[in-house]
């Protein structure tokens, strides 16, 4: 009877094992062993690190990546700033330093001034041309070409163009000879062919001020006369504008100093003046102005301070000037300055540019004219200095 027992109780524990091994993996009930739970939880644990990671992973990669900056090799870059260049090839021009928004071109062999050199936002060396526009400072690209300049010892060309000597809206008073000074008096009723700042255009200036209700100076040092703020100021800022390129040499910077003076024909000749070409000038303030368009700027002598007191006589601080260079009477060529006593006198008193073939082009009273190089009115000439070398 046991025996039957024990065979029964192992085909039911046979029965009920092959019951549970059939069934879904769902429906099977939860083993109590500690080593399958342990195992399982592990596994669903490194099943969650593994989502984990691939998602970090997947967010990652999902960002763009910084492309790392060329490395820019200087040696190919000029590295100072030229005062013009010229172009080796037909090239790109930019708006932006960047080099990205295009804007013209620059031709092959043509030149332009420079007015800055400097590194853009990915370090690469440009240039900022006179007219705004960028380019790259490489020097496959550009060339620094060899500019006309007079030796050290002597006046220094100036590009691109001469700047103002001194004070710009300085106030009219008694002594001054000027544009300004012409104007006032011709307003004023006071001018008598000498554009002189006398007592009666004193005294004017005084009356206008009293019945203006302004402060009575006797001074000019604002523009209630009708003349206009901003003409006074032109009048003392005007400087020729340089016709001749950097790139020229000599003889371009001549002919522009000529041309210049040409333009100054016919007007009247008046004393302490130097400034735009629709006005009259005297004998030194053309040679300045005429200067000035051939790039040198003969300071301390200049166009504002030629209407001050004392400064009448420019002829004799360019004739003292050891920036001009002397040369013979015989060696003389066109752009040479022709300097003359005053008769009588070892006392230097006018100056004039020499055109060539025994001409000059002076201010002379009536007014700037071309003439022989002597004549009854000044005809011992001092000497000549040459202002182009």
């Amino acid at each position: 009877m046991f025996k039957e027992r024990k065979r029964k109780d192992e085909e039911e524990k046979i029965r009920y094992i092959h019951r549970h091994a059939c069934r879904p993996a769902a429906q099977q009930p939860a083993l109590a062993d500690t080593t399958d739970s342990t195992a399982t939880n592990t596994t669903a644990a490194a099943t969650n690190t593994s989502t984990t990671t691939s998602s970090s992973t997947s967010s990652s990669t999902s960002k763009p990546v910084a492309k790392p900056k060329a490395k820019i090799n200087l040696k190919s870059y000029l590295s100072k700033k030229p005062v013009a260049i010229r172009a080796k090839k037909n090239l790109t021009l930019y708006k932006d330093s960047a080099l990205k928004q295009k804007s013209g071109s620059m031709a092959k062999k043509s030149y332009s001034l420079v007015s800055k050199l400097s590194k853009n936002t990915d370090g690469v060396p440009v240039l900022k041309l006179k007219n705004g526009k960028y380019v790259a400072a490489k020097k496959s690209y550009v060339s620094v070409p060899k500019l006309y300049q007079n030796p050290k010892k002597y006046h220094q060309i100036h590009y691109p163009r001469v700047k103002p000597y001194g004070q710009v809206g300085y106030t009219v008073s008694r002594g001054f000879e000027s544009i300004k000074t012409y104007l006032i008096m011709k307003r004023l009723g006071t001018y008598n062919g000498y554009n002189y700042y006398n007592n009666a255009t004193w005294y004017a200036v005084r009356r206008f001020q009293a019945s203006h209700h302004l402060k009575v100076t006797g001074n000019v040092d604002q523009t209630k006369l009708g003349l206009g703020k901003k003409l006074f100021k032109q009048i003392d800022s005007y400087t020729a504008p340089l016709g001749a390129q950097a790139w020229k040499g000599h003889k371009a910077h001549i002919e522009a100093m000529i041309r210049l003076a040409y333009k100054y024909m016919g007007h009247p000749y008046l004393v302490g003046s130097s400034s735009m070409t629709r006005y009259g000038t005297d004998c030194s303030g053309l040679v300045i102005k005429s200067l000035y368009a051939g790039g040198i700027s003969p300071v301390p002598v200049s166009a504002i301070v030629h209407a001050h007191p004392g400064n009448e006589w420019n002829s004799r601080n360019l004739w003292a000037d050891k920036k001009l260079k002397r040369v013979s009477y015989a060696s003389r060529r066109r752009g040479d300055l022709v300097f003359y006593y005053q008769p009588g006198t070892r006392t230097i008193w006018h100056v004039a540019i020499y055109l060539g073939n025994n001409m000059v082009i002076e201010s002379w009273p009536p007014r700037i004219m071309v003439q022989l190089i002597s004549n009854s009115q000044r005809n011992v000439i001092a000497g000549i200095k040459r202002p182009f070398l």
